[in-house]
């Protein structure tokens, strides 16, 4: 039965990389899943009063348009190489033999464009958003000890149409199968480091909207800039040194943040050869354990040649 009123559990994503800037494509879209989303554009008011004309305001302008958001998504097995395709471009990926695939994704490459469709299809009047010349700008996620294991995906894109059906009635599918919290690692230099009560992973394009005078007032098209990566560990003080050798030394230390599958070989890996961590004080708040949050920045390794490689372990043959 049609609705009157929208409720996001109707609510539906569909996706497809374009093949020239801010051209949606025909066909060949995914349904993927997603928790929330605040993409949309806006075009606010501006306002520039003249004398003369009495004490009422006057009629206010329209500024140039921003569309952008972001869209909170699953760390899933499958779906997620579609947000890392956007995130770092076109994987490397090798057929394991197994039936499994690993996908590799590394920083500083050249990124695709998105055309990105939010409808609401149960409507008695259905209406459908559409999202072209979009950019995937960040990807930020906490790590905890349990529930389900979410992340943000920052995006910016050239502007919005709406349409009254969807653009691809026969979208492709993932199988859904979620990474969870329970499952999670933080590893420095090759182990598995102690005393871990959580942690947080932040990536940037630091993506440049190209701002052009034009008539429709959309932008041009978006740039990369400086990838950069950062984040924070969380540790309860005890005998383990690891980061606090490293933090004494000034050196940088290698660093990966994953999650596996129990009982396949299903993997999430997001590795940093090189992270710098800065000396922080070691503060007593009472009777209870001792606790320190370790802010990290991660820099460009140049043997290993990246940033932040990610590598995705599933049953999926290509993106």
């Amino acid at each position: 039965m049609a609705k009157t009123r929208a409720y996001g559990a109707d609510c539906m994503l569909l996706a497809a990389f374009e093949t020239v800037y801010g051209t949606l494509p025909a066909d060949g879209y995914g349904r993927l899943s997603f928790k929330e989303s605040s993409l949309g554009a806006e075009r606010p008011l501006g306002y520039d009063p003249l004398l003369g004309q009495g004490r009422d305001a006057q009629d206010p302008f329209y500024e140039a348009i921003k569309d952008e958001g972001d869209i909170g998504v699953p760390l899933d097995v499958r779906a997620l190489g579609f947000w890392l395709k956007g995130l770092f471009g076109t994987p490397a990926t090798a057929d394991n033999g197994d039936t499994t695939f690993n996908h590799v994704f590394t920083s500083g490459g050249t990124l695709p464009s998105l055309a990105i469709e939010i409808g609401h299809a149960q409507l008695a009047v259905p209406k459908f958003f559409r999202h072209g010349g979009a950019k995937l700008d960040k990807l930020s996620f906490d790590m905890a000890r349990s529930g389900a294991a979410n992340a943000s995906i920052g995006v910016i894109a050239q502007g919005e149409t709406e349409a009254a059906a969807t653009i691809d009635a026969t979208p492709t599918t993932f199988a859904l199968k979620r990474f969870s919290q329970g499952s999670g690692t933080i590893r420095v230099g090759g182990g598995q480091l102690a005393n871990v009560t959580g942690g947080k992973l932040s990536f940037s394009n630091n993506l440049e909207r190209v701002e052009t005078i034009r008539a429709d007032g959309l932008i041009d098209g978006v740039d990369e800039t400086e990838a950069t990566a950062e984040g924070s560990v969380d540790i309860r003080f005890g005998t383990d040194t690891t980061l606090t050798s490293a933090i004494a030394a000034e050196s940088p230390v290698e660093m990966e943040y994953g999650f596996t599958i129990p009982g396949s070989s299903f993997a999430l890996t997001f590795h940093l050869p090189r992270v710098f961590l800065p000396k922080k004080k070691q503060e007593i708040k009472g009777p209870g354990g001792i606790q320190a949050s370790y802010d990290w920045r991660a820099a460009r390794d140049p043997v290993a040649g990246y940033l932040l490689r990610v590598t995705l372990v599933n049953d999926v043959t290509g993106y």
